[in-house]
């Protein structure tokens, strides 16, 4: 793997320093979309090259799609690089310990049993971002807890978790209440009716509360976030 972060760093330096000279790295189509590119922790990369002075180099490479730092994702290969079957296996199992503690089945799972539960047993940890179980108490005993979560708490999650605020991967833009009404009421007005919010949880869970609440509100939104929770 030294040897990619070695190559990484030489062309983020030269993409770097080519800024100056109206250089940079743009996205490259694949020519076979049937093949799939290799996968980094966030998920399938993207392939990448370096252009200088409006001149692509001749060597592209592939890097993770979500982040723009390499302290954030050092995934780099060569696209004409061939990896060994040893190398494959080492970056399939860092793959797999970066992944969430609990898969969006679990979650799924965890929601339902949770809401079953009578409101002065419903205890979110603040210090795991997680919501807990009957079971789960012990283990979280020293961590900062909430409890009596209600329905409506559980309607706008991002109440209850932290932002995300790394700006280079996955940056959240939490709006005061009176903003997302203010948003929600000018959607209306313009008569959009598809909303699509990038990083905006707050916008969208009221947009979805509002449709839910008002027969006349036929607003429908889809969020687009890289936050596992």
């Amino acid at each position: 793997m030294a040897a990619s972060r070695n190559g990484f760093e030489a062309v983020e330096a030269e993409g770097s320093a080519g800024c100056r000279g109206s250089s940079g790295m743009e996205v490259v189509l694949p020519l076979d979309p049937a093949v799939p590119a290799p996968l980094c922790p966030h998920g399938p990369t993207l392939l990448f090259v370096k252009v200088t002075q409006g001149k692509e180099e001749t060597r592209r490479f592939y890097a993770c799609s979500a982040c723009r730092d390499r302290k954030d994702c050092n995934f780099f290969q060569w696209e004409d690089e061939k990896l060994s079957g040893a190398r494959l296996a080492a970056r399939e199992a860092h793959n797999r310990r970066c992944q969430p503690p609990l898969s969006r089945t679990q979650c799924v799972e965890r929601y339902l049993k949770f809401i079953e539960l009578p409101l002065t047993q419903r205890k979110f940890c603040q210090t795991c971002q997680q919501l807990l179980l009957p079971d789960d108490w012990g283990q979280h005993s020293e961590h900062q807890v909430l409890g009596n979560v209600s329905i409506s708490q559980l309607r706008r999650p991002s109440q209850l978790l932290y932002p995300l605020e790394n700006k280079k991967t996955n940056a959240q833009y939490l709006f005061a209440d009176r903003s997302c009404q203010f948003l929600v009421d000018l959607l209306s007005a313009l008569g959009f009716r598809r909303v699509l919010c990038v990083g905006t949880p707050r916008l969208h869970e009221l947009i979805k509360l509002t449709a839910s609440g008002d027969k006349k509100s036929n607003i429908k939104s889809l969020l687009l976030d890289i936050d596992f929770r």
